[in-house]
């Protein structure tokens, strides 16, 4: 009898410790939404700045190449916009889970014929997940943080002169995000961010896309360089990006 009885007490000691090890954690948390919107800066293959239309095809080449197998992608300027989900794992914020979704853009345009340009778009609709770091945490009213995210990217694009011209196929990658904010808080439930970012869209699970679809206008988007398949080298989409936005607090 007296055996059971410790061993009820233990017991209940230990549900005790968990129940209040728990009430702590989440009474310490919370959640936030951010929202930002910023220009993208293409680096990499993702950056050109030699594109021309064939007005008699309506072909676009790219250094002298189709956009199948052209040397790079001839952007050179772009802008974005994300949305976070944050998890506050301790009362000051001193470290956040994130969930992100977001768009991205990079383009050029070029002169093309007549009153109409000519020109290429690639862009990127992403989710991920990651970790933000807060050194100062969250309740000052400024405090720096770093964030990093692994990203879900499906990536598409098109050439246009007055309309669309050859599309690419969307595809999924794999790749990462990075950046630092400066953050702004005006009360308990309202802030204001600055930041930069680096991002790289297709490190993993490029593809050397050797076939082609029935339609001829939709092209399969090679990333990877074979022998075989007319790319000399690899084809790399990252940018950098500045951004302002918004914190939005909940407890």
């Amino acid at each position: 009898m007296g055996m059971c009885s410790q061993e009820f007490m233990l017991k209940k000691r230990v549900f005790l410790l968990i129940f209040l090890f728990y009430g702590i954690i989440f009474s310490q948390s919370r959640f936030e939404i951010s929202f930002n919107i910023g220009y993208s800066n293409p680096l990499l293959e993702a950056r050109g700045d030699k594109l021309i239309l064939d007005s008699a095809t309506l072909t676009i080449y790219i250094d002298g190449k189709r956009l199948l197998v052209s040397d790079n992608l001839a952007a050179n300027v772009g802008y974005n916009v994300q949305t976070f989900l944050k998890y506050n794992f301790t009362k000051k914020g001193h470290l956040k889970g994130l969930f992100s979704l977001g768009y991205n853009i990079v383009y050029g345009i070029y002169p093309g014929q007549g009153d109409y340009d000519a020109g290429i778009r690639i862009q990127t609709f992403s989710a991920g997940l990651g970790t933000e770091i807060n050194p100062l945490g969250h309740l000052s009213s400024f405090y720096p943080s770093v964030y990093a995210l692994f990203r879900l990217n499906l990536i598409g694009g098109e050439t246009f002169y007055k309309a669309g011209l050859d599309f690419l196929k969307v595809t999924s990658r794999f790749g990462y995000s990075a950046g630092l904010n400066l953050n702004f808080r005006f009360n308990k439930r309202l802030g204001m961010y600055g930041g930069y970012s680096y991002s790289f869209d297709n490190p993993i699970g490029r593809q050397t896309e050797e076939t082609y679809e029935t339609d001829p206008h939709v092209i399969p988007f090679r990333d990877e360089s074979s022998p075989t398949n007319g790319l000399t080298h690899n084809r790399r989409i990252a940018y950098w990006s500045l951004y302002l936005g918004m914190n939005f607090f909940f407890k």
